[in-house]
């Protein structure tokens, strides 16, 4: 569910021309006191640059519906940049001009700089909050069982995620509000091996704290919430299936950051009855009292 991604651009004002060079191409283009160029992603985003007489401004925009985190770096020669970097910038969601650096133009000297960044989903500065109590993801007066926990020795080894045995077309609700990020639910097929990896389908929730949540092996076209919807704790927002790298039907719940353009999975725990917070136990049946 992670993506991580990367991209390198050298600029040069030694020559009459910009000279963009990424990881997959070579492109030369006309230079223009005031240049606005811009590089896609996998994701819905563009880094570019804006200059005018004394700055050049490296810059972002987001279409996304869930924040990018990006680590930048910048080398220069004659030239200044107007601010040391910070370790990570995070482009918010359905965000525009971003300012990531700014370079300080000389005077009458020849200089020249490039960039490279790292990219990925979610909000490197996020900091979880430990004492939120989740909801068990199924609607109230329903009971399954905990078939993998933290660290499982199935499929979660260094994962801090959660395996439900929960039968197919059965209701998936929000374990915690939030807004809903990212969809898939065109896939029919799951299978017991890796082959199937990337075909589960899923609901992905940002939640008010910077973390998101995501809910896999979802029914095809079983989900019914919209991107970009709030929804509540307790909310229906799919129906279980089997899609994916799955052995049968159940739901896959992992709550996460990024860092260092790596997923952070998190230990989350959940209110299992009135006053009652604790982390789930792996082989235990869980009752849904909300």
């Amino acid at each position: 569910m992670h993506l991580v991604k990367s991209s390198f651009t050298e600029l040069c004002r030694s020559k009459p021309f910009l000279r963009i060079k990424t990881m997959r191409s070579l492109i030369l283009l006309v230079f223009l006191s005031s240049t606005l160029f811009g590089q896609t992603s996998d994701f819905d985003m563009q880094i570019y640059v804006e200059e005018d007489d004394k700055v050049v401004k490296i810059m972002g925009n987001n279409e996304e519906y869930f924040p990018i985190s990006l680590s930048l770096e910048v080398q220069i020669k004659g030239a200044k940049l107007a601010e040391n970097l910070e370790e990570y910038y995070v482009l918010k969601p359905k965000s525009q001009g971003t300012i990531l650096a700014t370079i300080v133009k000389p005077k009458n000297a020849n200089w020249s700089y490039k960039f490279g960044y790292n990219y990925s989903m979610g909000d490197a500065l996020a900091e979880h909050d430990e004492n939120y109590a989740y909801q068990l993801p199924f609607p109230a007066g329903k009971s399954y069982r905990l078939s993998q926990g933290y660290n499982g020795s199935t499929t979660h080894r260094g994962i801090n995620a959660l395996d439900f045995t929960i039968p197919e077309g059965a209701s998936i609700t929000a374990a915690r509000a939030g807004t809903v990020v990212r969809i898939k639910e065109d896939s029919n097929r799951g299978c017991p091996s890796a082959e199937c990896m990337h075909d589960g389908n899923y609901v992905s929730i940002l939640h008010e704290d910077g973390t998101m949540a995501d809910y896999v092996h979802l029914q095809k076209n079983g989900v019914i919430v919209e991107l970009g919807e709030k929804v509540t704790a307790g909310q229906p927002i799919a129906l279980n299936g089997a899609t994916g790298w799955a052995s049968g039907a159940h739901l896959h719940f992992v709550v996460y950051t990024t860092g260092n353009q790596a997923q952070k999975t998190l230990p989350v725990k959940f209110e299992i009855s009135l006053n009652k917070v604790e982390y789930l136990k792996e082989g235990q049946i869980y009752n849904s009292f909300r």
